[in-house]
């Protein structure tokens, strides 16, 4: 496939992206299948958000990876439906707070 450009000189989606790529490279983006695997994810997904603004690229690596962990958490994480009261308890507990 032959790489074109627009006229304002960027890369079309069509044609090889070094950041997107060397972002692959660095963390390859794989389903989610284990714990180890969502924390790791996770580490990056935090790196990313850390640095503030990111590039298009950035944005859509985030996005994928934050779809990989979205996908395990619906599969394995259970959050509790909690209102009101039971809400502010567990809130205060999980800060240590009374």
């Amino acid at each position: 496939m032959q790489n074109t450009t627009k006229s304002t000189g960027k890369a079309t989606r069509g044609s090889e992206n070094n950041s997107y790529i060397e972002l692959l490279n660095g963390f390859p983006s794989r389903p989610v299948k284990s714990e180890a695997d969502f924390f790791a994810t996770q580490k990056v997904i935090d790196s990313l958000i850390d640095r503030g603004e990111l590039t298009s690229d950035e944005e859509d690596y985030l996005d994928v990876l934050g779809t990989l962990v979205y996908e395990y958490e619906e599969k394995h994480v259970h959050i509790p439906d909690l209102h009101g009261v039971d809400l502010l308890k567990a809130l205060l507990a999980e800060s240590d707070l009374r």
